[in-house]
C-alpha cells in the first residue's frame, strides 16, 4: 500500500523523537557511570526486517542492529516471537555485538497480529566476567577472557522477566547492582519503545505504519543514491598499521582497503588486511561497516539521513578470518 509523503515524514519524526525519548530514560535512569556520564548507548526502532529508520546518536552501534535482529529471526522466527518478548545477548559473534562488555536488548512489537518493528538498546557493562575487572583485556588471546558469552535469548516471554536469566548475568559479572540496575533500564526503553509504536499503530493502523517505513527507507535510500552521483567513478587505496595486537607486541598489523566507485555504487575490499591476530585488536563486520559508514557520510555530506539502505549502494569483500572479519574463538573487546 503506498503512504501519502506527509504521512511518511510524520511517522518518520515519531520515530525519531520516540528514540529520543528512550535515550533520555536510560540516561536517567542508568545505575553505570558508564550510561550517566560516558554514554556509552544507544536505543532504536528499526523495522521488521532490522533496518534502522533513523540513525542513533551512539553511530557506531548503527550497523549492529540488523545483524542482530537477523540473527534472531534466523534462529527462532516470526513465528516463535510474541508482543512482550525480549531477547539479550553480549556475544560478538553470535549476536554481532561490539565486544562482550556491550549488552543488547531486543523486544519485537507485535500489533493485531502483525510484526510491526523492533525496539532495541545496546549499553556497555561494567563488568561481564572475564579475567580482569573491567572485562576488556588488552591481552586476551581467546574470546572467553574477555567475559561471559550470551548468544540471543529471551530474558523476558511475553512481558514476564525469566528470572533464571537475570540470575545468571548476576553471578557472572564483579558489579551486580550495577550490572543488573543498567540492564533493568534497558528493558524499561524496550516497554517504552513498544508503548509508543502501538499508540502509532492504534492512530494509523499497524500495516500503514510498515508501509510507510518501507517509503522511509526508499526515500533515505534516493537520497544517498543522489549523494553518490557526485563522485566520479575510480578506484583508490590506503594502508595503515597498528603498533601491535597486545600479544605480539613486536609486530604490526596491517589494515588495507581498496575502494571501487562504479556506477553510482561504493565498493570496499578488505582482502588486503592482516588475518586475525591472536590478541584483542579484530573486529567483527559489523563494526567495520560502522566505520566505512560514519566517514563516507561525513564526507559526502553529514546532512544525509542515515537508513539501512545504506546497504543497497555499498557492499563489503573480506577475506576469510581476517583482523575485520574474525571467527570465534579469537578475542576482539
Amino acid at each position: 500500500m503506498t503512504v501519502d509523503p506527509i504521512t511518511v515524514e510524520l511517522l518518520r519524526n515519531r520515530i525519531a523523537s520516540l528514540m529520543e525519548e528512550m535515550d533520555y530514560h536510560f540516561y536517567r535512569s542508568g545505575y553505570s557511570t558508564i550510561v550517566r556520564e560516558s554514554r556509552d548507548f544507544s536505543c532504536v526502532i528499526v523495522d521488521p526486517q532490522g533496518r534502522l529508520l533513523v540513525a542513533p546518536w551512539m553511530f557506531f552501534h548503527a550497523p549492529v542492529y540488523y545483524h542482530l535482529v537477523q540473527r534472531i529471526l534466523s534462529h527462532y522466527g516470526e513465528d516463535d516471537l510474541a508482543d512482550g518478548d525480549v531477547f539479550v545477548t553480549n556475544h560478538p559473534y553470535e549476536g554481532n555485538l561490539p565486544h562482550a562488555s556491550d549488552m543488547g536488548f531486543i523486544a519485537p512489537i507485535f500489533h493485531d497480529g502483525i510484526l510491526v518493528a523492533f525496539a532495541g538498546t545496546i549499553a556497555h557493562k561494567a563488568d561481564v566476567g572475564g579475567t580482569v575487572p573491567g572485562s576488556t583485556y588488552g591481552s586476551a588471546t581467546e574470546l572467553y577472557h574477555e567475559g561471559m558469552m550470551i548468544p540471543p535469548i529471551r530474558i523476558e516471554r511475553a512481558g514476564k522477566p525469566i528470572d533464571d536469566v537475570m540470575r545468571l548475568i548476576a553471578a557472572n559479572t564483579r558489579a551486580p547492582y550495577v550490572v543488573l540496575g543498567d540492564i533493568s533500564g534497558q528493558i524499561g526503553v524496550t516497554r517504552i519503545g513498544r508503548l509508543h509504536m502501538h499508540e502509532m499503530c492504534e492512530r494509523f493502523g499497524a500495516q500503514t505504519v510498515v508501509d510507510a517505513m518501507d517509503a522511509m527507507i526508499e526515500a533515505s535510500g534516493a537520497e544517498f543514491s543522489a549523494a553518490l552521483k557526485d563522485i566520479p567513478d575510480g578506484n583508490s587505496e590506503a594502508v595503515g598499521y597498528l603498533d601491535h595486537d597486545g600479544v605480539h607486541v613486536d609486530k604490526k598489523v596491517k589494515l588495507h582497503v581498496r575502494l571501487e566507485v562504479k556506477d553510482g555504487k561504493l565498493h570496499f575490499d578488505f582482502t588486503g588486511c592482516d588475518p586475525q591476530t591472536a590478541g584483542p585488536v579484530n573486529l567483527r563486520i559489523g563494526m567495520v561497516e560502522a566505520a566505512v559508514y560514519f566517514c563516507m557520510i561525513g564526507m559526502i555530506d553529514p546532512n544525509l539521513r542515515y537508513s539501512d539502505s545504506i546497504r543497497d549502494q555499498v557492499t563489503f569483500k573480506f577475506a576469510e578470518k581476517s583482523v575485520v572479519s574474525a571467527e570465534p574463538p579469537r578475542p576482539c573487546s
